[in-house]
């Protein structure tokens, strides 16, 4: 695990991204842990085969190198505080009726890497809705502590002054051209005329991999492509819900009092918005989100199906990738980006190149090439002023 830690006024509820119990399993951030739910991220997936030597004859920091940038993020653990009080500017967040002083406070601690991606996943939205309120104080928060460890890093030593600057851009999608998506970005945009070195090195996103025989079964399932996607894209979502709002810590939280219960049902609100979904009011008895009947399992569902439910789902196709209708619940949003967008240039590449079964094929193949949950991927720019 990459053994980050944080602090919070509020109670954890467990292992997930929604929760902490004490140990080193922890979630993406705890700015989600209490409402995001977003799924761990462990520390040693990096793809960068790069160490730092220790000790008084260690190779001084290259501050041209983006490649030793990258090893020096990856090796910095940082410590960063925010608040995630900005909920309280959402007409779907509903406090709770008595909220302590520093009850939004947190603090958190890990590699520069790991907060970043972090930073990624807490801002991610769908299409042009923002999941969260906070997010760009938990950006920011990331930012000014990875400004500060390159000052000192970079610092020449025989002169008060910066050798070089630096950019780092952290990206989360679960597919690629994804409408689902977080961006995260530490320092100051390089200017275009000037000579910038790159390296690109993948995180793990927190989220488990799909595996590629559960996406090839998924496509197979379809009697046609346009089956074998929305199969796939039922999948996804599927996934993606059961990361954000894990359903033991979710049905806790739901039937709690206090500020757990006020984050996840302003969680639930915030993305059933974004799929096209609305929930009942919370406080009225009878709906998944209200605390006397929360059912975790079924506000899941309607995320994931929106009102249609999982058994009309093949059978709304037309309706779902038709122009009339926008999509309903995450599945219908996946399977229509998937389709029209995200893909619908290497669908219509495919069907220029490829016949029948071998066109069938290509687009399975697609698919698994495509998608990408576990992944975030980190960008480091540097070059000298």
């Amino acid at each position: 695990m990459r053994g980050r830690h944080s602090s919070n006024g509020a109670r954890d509820d467990g292992p997930n991204r929604s929760m902490r119990n004490g140990t080193d399993e922890r979630a993406v951030s705890t700015v989600l842990d209490v409402s995001l739910a977003l799924l761990l991220i462990s520390a040693s997936v990096l793809v960068l085969g790069l160490y730092l030597e220790d000790g008084t004859g260690a190779e001084r920091f290259d501050g041209t190198s983006a490649e030793r940038t990258a090893e020096t993020l990856a090796a910095t653990t940082l410590s960063i505080q925010y608040d995630i009080g900005g909920v309280e500017s959402s007409d779907s967040y509903v406090p709770p009726g008595l909220t302590p002083s520093g009850a939004y406070e947190r603090a958190e601690y890990g590699p520069a890497t790991g907060l970043l991606a972090d930073a990624a996943v807490t801002n991610a939205g769908i299409g042009d809705h923002e999941l969260l309120a906070y997010g760009d104080e938990y950006e920011d928060a990331v930012d000014g502590s990875i400004g500060s460890t390159l000052v000192g890093a970079d610092r020449d030593r025989n002169q008060d002054h910066h050798r070089h600057r630096v950019y780092a851009v952290a990206v989360w999608e679960p597919y690629e051209n994804a409408s689902i998506r977080g961006r995260a970005t530490a320092g100051e945009r390089p200017p275009v005329d000037e000579d910038v070195g790159s390296a690109t090195i993948t995180v793990s996103s927190g989220l488990p991999p799909l595996e590629e025989a559960a996406i090839r079964d998924a496509y197979d399932r379809g009697d046609d492509r346009e089956e074998g996607i929305t199969l796939v894209a039922e999948l996804l979502a599927e996934r993606l819900v059961e990361g954000y709002f894990p359903p033991e810590q979710s049905q806790h939280a739901l039937e709690s009092q206090g500020l757990d219960r006020s984050l996840k049902v302003y969680h639930y609100r915030e993305t059933a918005a974004a799929v096209g979904v609305e929930f009942d009011d919370p406080d009225d008895e009878g709906g998944p989100l209200s605390r006397s009947t929360a059912n975790a399992t079924a506000a899941n569902e309607r995320l994931v199906y929106g009102e249609r439910g999982p058994e009309t789902m093949l059978d709304d196709l037309q309706e779902w990738f038709g122009d009339e209708d926008e999509p309903n619940g995450l599945a219908a949003v996946i399977a229509d980006d998937l389709r029209n967008d995200a893909l619908a240039p290497e669908l219509e590449e495919i069907d220029r190149e490829y016949d029948d079964e071998a066109a069938d094929e290509r687009v399975e193949d697609l698919l698994v090439e495509s998608i990408a949950l576990e992944e975030a991927t980190i960008t480091v720019q540097t070059w000298e002023p």
